[in-house]
């Protein structure tokens, strides 16, 4: 179930500075705004010094205009410009988004646009740093929850390495914008791929809140599954069976109809259970039963999830649950001979033989190759009384069981004596020839799979018929009560 989270890129905004002097605004803002102006030609004509003086200063005087005049929102937005070049991403978020919706509000278009290109100048130069260093990451050791071999350990530090500083720039990202969705996803992502799975958890369910009015918010919906799923497979893998069921069942609260959680949480009990005796086992084995149940309820399609439901409830002695599942999972796959052979030995077992002889039947019909389905069939046979009928079954068993198939059916057949001789005229040449021996009798089986039949004799005894066995009419037979 370990499944990656997505990256999503982003694109290179351009910083755009728009903004004019007006001749009546505070001298603080007015300072403010000429030393970012000022500031940003210095740091393209590479005056480093100057350029981290006058940013300074503007963050000073700006900060001062925002007490003093906080109605001048283009200003807020040189504030937050500032404390970007400064890297103070949390303030300079806050600047930049008190700005962009107090400008919204005014309907000031013009400066509006200029507000948000230079914040997301910023971010996404915070954001493609980030996806950039996950990518890295993933290039130099992919799975990074795997343990490292000598050769890989510095492959894995040096992974982790770009994970801490993708995360670093990502948080960054974070605070400058900290409505995106996209970055809280692919913050949580740098998380998750090294198995850091509460720290991801709480990125994406805190997310869900601070990008509550973003469009692409559903994605930390999915994003957080996936996280949450890796985090109990986590502890499956473990064996720590406690906790991904506590793990798994605070899951099903929160996402009712999540069929993975319920399998998880399936086989978490199913695990659990075998660690426990008596009733307690049962209990396990039961509320197994129920988690797949559910689980397979939500995807019908998927019918290993019934099948596991059905073993869990048949461990858990539940018998009557389990044939309901075995039968759920053969409206699915009617012609499915293993479900078929599971739901004969559980109607065997509530001694409902018709049903199991009928069943068990149309397993043989469907794959008569399989030898055990004739030893079901006979044992069923044998456990209603009829012992005709179980002979018959239970001879094709030990013929396949332990007989040795002749590689030229024609050459064993030539010359067939006896009654050999009068089946191979009634009925042509067999599928297959099967020689074996039952206490120093050496028998030969005949196998015919289209007919439905099978001949076996005794080889010492001129090939005399020893059992004739059919299974074309097995399920109407009959058994004796």
């Amino acid at each position: 179930m370990n499944q990656r989270l997505i990256v999503i890129a982003a694109t290179m905004a351009v910083l755009l500075l728009g903004a004019s002097l007006a001749s009546a605004r505070n001298p603080h803002c007015a300072g403010g705004i000429q030393y970012v102006v000022q500031g940003l030609k210095d740091k393209d004509a590479g005056n480093a010094d100057d350029y981290a003086r006058e940013m300074n200063k503007a963050v000073d005087q700006l900060t001062q205009c925002s007490t003093e005049d906080p109605a001048d929102l283009e200003a807020v937005g040189y504030l937050g410009q500032a404390l970007a070049e400064l890297d103070s991403c949390g303030p300079s978020g806050a600047a930049f988004q008190k700005a962009i919706e107090g400008l919204t509000a005014k309907g000031d278009k013009k400066k509006l646009d200029v507000v948000v290109t230079n914040r997301d100048h910023y971010w996404s130069g915070a954001y493609n740093d980030g996806i950039g260093k996950i990518t890295a990451a993933q290039q130099v050791y992919p799975d990074f929850t795997k343990a490292p071999t000598d050769d890989e350990k510095p492959l894995k530090a040096e992974a982790a390495k770009n994970y801490d500083l993708a995360i670093r720039s990502l948080t960054r990202a974070k605070l400058l914008k900290p409505t995106s969705a996209v970055t809280i996803r692919n913050l949580g992502t740098a998380y998750a791929l090294q198995g850091r799975f509460a720290e991801a958890e709480t990125v994406l369910k805190n997310g869900m809140t601070e990008a509550a009015g973003d469009k692409d918010v559903a994605g930390l919906t999915d994003a957080l599954k996936t996280v949450q799923a890796n985090a109990a497979n986590q502890l499956l893998d473990a064996k720590d069976y406690p906790k991904a069921i506590a793990y798994y069942s605070d899951m099903i609260k929160a996402q009712p109809d999540n069929a993975d959680a319920y399998t998880g949480l399936g086989s978490a009990l199913f695990n659990n259970a075998q660690t426990k005796q008596d009733a307690a086992r049962r209990a396990d084995f039961k509320s197994a039963g129920d988690a797949y149940a559910k689980a397979f309820a939500l995807k019908p399609a998927s019918t290993d999830l019934g099948f596991n439901a059905a073993l869990a409830y048949q461990y858990a002695g539940e018998l009557a649950l389990s044939e309901a599942q075995w039968r759920a999972v053969l409206k699915q796959t009617p012609d499915d001979p293993e479900a078929l052979s599971a739901l004969g030995s559980t109607l065997a077992d509530m001694q409902k033989f018709d049903e199991a002889v009928t069943v068990l039947c149309r397993a043989v019909n469907l794959k008569p190759d399989n030898k055990t389905y004739f030893r079901q069939l006979g044992a069923v046979y044998s456990k209603a009384g009829n012992n005709g009928k179980s002979t018959e079954m239970l001879m094709v068993y030990m013929g396949m069981n332990t007989g040795k198939e002749a590689a030229d059916v024609a050459a064993a057949t030539k010359g067939a004596k006896g009654a050999a001789a009068t089946t191979l005229t009634s009925l042509g040449a067999p599928e297959k020839v099967l020689d074996w021996e039952s206490d120093g009798r050496k028998l030969q089986t005949w196998v015919y799979l289209a007919k439905k039949q099978a001949t076996t004799f005794d080889v010492a005894g001129g090939m005399t018929l020893v059992q004739k066995s059919d299974w074309s009419n097995c399920a109407s037979a009959g058994t004796k009560k």
